[in-house]
């Protein structure tokens, strides 16, 4: 097992929203969550928040710990955006990617050179990029062959990182798992097709299907798995630390497992 190295500012939180954030605020997370309108995604790292407007530029905010927000990437041009534990990633329309922030395990060093980019995903100390031609990259922290054991082969449609592990869905709708397997995020993986959507929080993972319905695996200490919610009507998932939630299609918010700082129990809208 990896020992990881010793963090800028170690101290989990699960953040969600998107124009509204509730939760902890640890490094003003939710405080000075910015203003105004025009944002089109978001993303959350360990201590920081990264968000990407109508205009093609990013606004960070949170944790400064290796200049995660002082080094946030000027300019417009920007598609996509993910966080890791303490870097970050971010696509340009061009399909090149840019890293900034915790460069212990060359997770920005090593950021793939090139075009033809066209997703990206964080993890603890990893990143993740899907291709046009539906190949996978993988850089940064290997203690848990999270790059070595990257899928080969193209026909991968999307892709998630969590701490130590990736998830990617492939065209025919198959889930593929890959990296360390602490409480079976990896060997658990859902057989079978008919998936739309993948998700991965720290050591857990979350998938939603053509029916609208989501299936969990991995760690359950928080009953991130067992609280996962029946019935169908979902047509959208991602997944926090150790918490997940999902859209439903009239358009309504579902959370689930840990709640120690209301992440589940403040969900907004009400």
């Amino acid at each position: 097992m990896a020992i990881a190295a010793a963090r800028p500012d170690d101290v989990p939180v699960e953040p969600l929203g998107n124009s509204t954030y509730w939760g902890w605020d640890s490094s003003a997370l939710v405080a000075k969550t910015p203003q105004g309108s025009g944002f089109t995604a978001y993303a959350e790292g360990g201590s920081h928040s990264l968000a990407l407007k109508s205009d093609g530029t990013i606004t960070s905010w949170g944790n400064d710990g290796s200049k995660l927000v002082a080094n946030t990437p000027t300019g417009s041009g920007f598609t996509a955006i993910a966080t890791g534990t303490y870097h970050s990633a971010a696509l340009k329309a061009d399909g090149t990617i840019t890293s900034w922030g915790w460069d212990t395990y060359n997770q920005v060093t090593n950021t793939p050179t090139g075009s033809g980019f066209t997703a990206i995903a964080a993890g603890d100390s990893h990143s993740v990029a899907l291709k046009s031609d539906g190949t996978i990259t993988s850089w940064g922290d290997d203690g848990f062959n999270q790059v070595t054991n990257t899928p080969a082969g193209n026909g991968f449609t999307a892709i998630a990182a969590g701490n130590y592990h990736s998830v990617a869905l492939k065209s025919d709708g198959t889930v593929v798992s890959w990296g360390g397997d602490s409480h079976r995020v990896v060997t658990n993986s859902p057989q079978g097709s008919g998936f739309t959507a993948v998700a991965a929080g720290a050591h857990h993972s979350v998938a939603l299907k053509s029916d609208g319905t989501i299936t969990s695996w991995g760690w359950d200490n928080n009953r991130q798995v067992t609280n996962t919610p029946r019935g169908s009507g979902f047509t959208a998932i991602k997944a926090g630390a150790n918490h997940s939630s999902a859209l439903k299609a009239d358009g309504t918010i579902v959370s689930w497992g840990d709640d120690n700082v209301t992440q589940v129990t403040n969900i907004y809208p009400k």
